[in-house]
């Protein structure tokens, strides 16, 4: 069966979606917006396991019958759903160092504050489908790793050593790590002291071989 490119690259957005066969009924897609949105204000009210299908369906105001052409089960669409959040996109870089801009990448990507009952009902969908968990964790990881590389970039730029592709993943692999580690079981936001200590002690040692505190001396 062949698939149409735009199909083919909401795909990439929503991989939990089925994708529409190109010779088949034309699908509107921004159906697909109201069904995401509809899904996560229904996710923070009722958590995972008091969401249900026809209550989407409802919410987003379309048929149940057209939900379930995108989405046959609740926890693909609960998958990609959760995956929209900001946290997965690029946060605004105030470009005034490097520090500030790796500040600016952590907090972005420790926040939580901003939706905490979406966090609690992810953690809830981890313990139930951990292979959907590792897909949402595979994207936080592709996040980091390519927000990270373009740091790296900035950084070579401004005289720093470049990074190797190994030294990179290191890198990523760190921050993810202490970002999971200080967040906690529940998903909780990082206290912005510990960030910046993270950043000092940690981030700018690893991209620029020296500590934040010396380069500032150096100026």
């Amino acid at each position: 069966m062949r698939y149409s490119k735009a199909a083919m690259n909401d795909q990439r957005h929503h991989p939990h979606r089925r994708p529409p066969a190109e010779r088949g009924r034309n699908q509107d897609a921004s159906r697909d917006e109201l069904i995401i949105n509809a899904a996560l204000e229904l996710l923070g009210v009722k958590g995972y396991h008091g969401l249900t299908m026809t209550d989407v369906a409802a919410h987003a105001g379309v048929s149940k019958a057209t939900l379930y052409r995108r989405w046959t089960a609740k926890a693909d669409l609960v998958a990609d759903a959760v995956a929209t959040l900001d946290s997965l996109n690029s946060p605004r870089y105030p470009g005034t160092s490097l520090r500030d801009d790796l500040l600016a990448l952590v907090h972005h990507a420790g926040n939580c504050d901003n939706r905490p009952e979406l966090v609690i009902a992810t953690m809830e969908m981890a313990r139930l489908h951990p292979e959907l968990y590792r897909t949402l964790a595979e994207r936080y990881s592709t996040f980091v790793r390519s927000e990270l590389t373009k740091l790296s970039a900035r950084a070579a730029e401004a005289g720093h050593a470049p990074l190797s592709e190994v030294e990179l993943d290191v890198l990523g692999d760190t921050v993810i790590a202490l970002m999971a580690h200080y967040g906690g079981p529940t998903g909780a936001s990082v206290p912005s002291e510990r960030l910046a200590t993270m950043v000092d002690h940690l981030l700018m040692v690893m991209m620029t071989r020296s500590r934040a505190s010396e380069q500032r001396a150096a100026c």
